[in-house]
């Protein structure tokens, strides 16, 4: 039985390419726009490991419960996630992802957003029902 390893195939080991032009300015014409984000390197080995753990946990999930149950297990865990990503809204009401945490099994898990996430940040301001829905069906 073939299952995927949950351990990291590789250290994301980043090199420093040199982007600086003829007078030691970068070329933004030639490579764009410089962002940090791009020139960072992993800062431990684990980082990277940790960033896909979830992407390896949900293939190695597929590929058990298709070796158990079939090849229609895996399709349907995967149509059941889409269908909890894509659920509707009312334009008034505060999001939630409850269904999708309840299939991922994140609903009983405590993780560093919990702990230290702000609540304040992602406010969502609630608008009188009745203007909102008017102008999402562009009655006004």
């Amino acid at each position: 039985m073939a299952l995927p390893s949950l351990r990291a195939n590789s250290f994301g080991s980043k090199q420093a390419v040199d982007e600086t032009g003829a007078y030691g300015m970068p070329d933004v014409l030639v490579n764009g726009f410089t962002s940090v984000r791009n020139k960072l390197a992993a800062v431990h080995p684990l980082e990277e490991s940790e960033c896909q753990y979830s992407n390896r946990v949900e293939k190695m999930q597929f590929s058990v419960s298709k070796s158990v149950q079939g090849l229609h297990a895996p399709i349907k865990l995967a149509a059941e996630r889409n269908a909890a990503r894509q659920v509707g809204r009312l334009p008034f009401l505060p999001s939630s992802n409850l269904m999708l945490d309840v299939l991922e099994g994140n609903d009983d898990t405590i993780s560093f957003e919990d702990v230290y996430n702000d609540p304040m940040e992602f406010v969502e301001v609630l608008r009188p029902p009745q203007l909102v829905m008017e102008k999402h069906l562009r009655l006004c």
